[in-house]
């Protein structure tokens, strides 16, 4: 008889604190330069049932091999965009045996704020350093305390579009750190003497504008959509991503192509190093002390299966979890 153990969201956050999601996140980056860690080929695949009343589905896989596993990150949408559900499934390595299942709700919010952290400390300039965090949602929630515990970090400010959260957030961080948080009401008065900006939004419109960053600073555009203006690549001296196809698709790169600003091949040119490689250290991040960085960093299923297979392992010997019999 063969065991599943089926965790839940409240087993994942016991296991995983903000130094271990950070540990992780660089564990895998530095395996995936050195090729321990593999995405599947293509690295995501797409089921779309609406036309017949059905969800919308996309699959993910990865192997994790410092951790043994491997696993495929199953994501389903409902009508409307409402989330079915979201789950890795984690296999043994040794064996090809299924050992769990994890959600990846709670655990894609943290693996996206560890993973944004262990390339932003390999590409900051010395501290202390001014954070500018455009965002107060669940995954910026996850990210101030890593960046309290992972960066010297003087002051951080953060902006979003509805000033009472903003406000709150500012107040909850503030509680949650040791950090000097405020909140920035004016979106112009971000960036602008920053060391390091992270958007972390659905803005469809540009936040951060040409001649805001200054010399030397780092900007990670984590979302999925358009933070940065097609001008702040022009100003800046390096280009990191995390994948460079996912990259051209969507985010900032994806809007840079279809704006007609870059072609595909130009942009894949002008990718000066990937994340892991930043992280592993066999590519520079920073070239010169005032090089302005922009990184595009939309995480990868690298992450979800090593946060879900350190999880799952954790939980077995905490005794979490409900286990099943299958036959």
């Amino acid at each position: 008889m063969a065991a599943l153990r089926i965790l839940s969201d409240a087993d994942v956050q016991a296991v995983i604190t903000s130094p271990v999601a950070l540990d992780l996140a660089r564990q895998a980056l530095r395996g995936q330069a050195e090729g321990s860690v593999v995405l599947s080929s293509p690295a995501a695949m797409a089921l779309d049932a609406s036309a017949l009343g059905g969800p919308r589905f996309k699959f993910k896989a990865a192997t994790v091999g410092h951790l043994n596993a491997s696993g495929i990150r199953l994501i389903g949408r409902g009508a409307g965009g409402a989330r079915a559900a979201n789950y890795c499934a984690i296999f043994d390595n040794a064996d090809a045996g299924l050992s769990g299942l994890v959600p990846d709700f709670w655990l894609s919010r943290i693996r996206t704020a560890a993973f944004g952290v262990a390339v932003a400390e390999r590409l900051v300039k010395p501290g202390p350093l001014v954070v500018a965090l455009f965002g107060a949602g669940a995954i910026a929630r996850e990210i101030v305390p890593l960046l309290a515990h992972a960066l010297p970090v003087k002051e951080l400010r953060v902006h979003s579009r509805r000033a009472e959260s903003m406000q709150a957030f500012a107040a909850d961080m503030a509680a949650r750190t040791s950090l000097a948080v405020r909140a920035e009401p004016l979106r112009a008065e971000m960036a602008p003497g920053a060391d390091l900006v992270i958007t972390l939004t659905e803005s469809k419109e540009p936040l951060v504008q040409p001649g805001e960053l200054d010399a030397g600073a780092v900007v990670c555009s984590m979302g999925g959509h358009h933070e940065l203006d097609y001008g702040v690549l022009l100003e800046s001296q390096r280009l990191v991503v995390d994948d460079t196809d996912y990259a051209a698709e969507a985010g900032d790169g994806g809007a840079w192509i279809s704006q007609g600003h870059l072609s595909l091949p130009q942009f894949r040119a002008r990718v000066d190093a990937l994340a892991c490689e930043v992280v592993a250290g066999t590519k520079p991040g920073r070239l010169h002390a005032d090089d302005r960085i922009v990184a595009l960093l939309q995480g990868m299923a690298i992450g979800d299966i090593a946060f879900a297979a350190h999880a799952l392992r954790e939980a077995e010997r905490s005794q979490r979890g409900t286990v099943v019999e299958l036959p």
